[in-house]
């Protein structure tokens, strides 16, 4: 029984962490670089 909920801890843990990471990596890619991403560029709003 307790090797049953170690390993659902352990698998929380697991995809909790891995979430953690994804998250991350999308924020560190949202500020890095160009903002090729973006639907619009600044040129299109200032014609605007």
């Amino acid at each position: 029984m307790m090797k049953i909920i170690r390993r659902a801890i352990a698998v929380f843990a697991f995809i909790a962490i891995f979430f953690g990471v994804l998250k991350s990596m999308f924020q560190w890619l949202a500020q890095s670089g160009d903002d090729d991403h973006e639907i619009f560029s600044d040129e299109e709003h200032e014609q605007v």
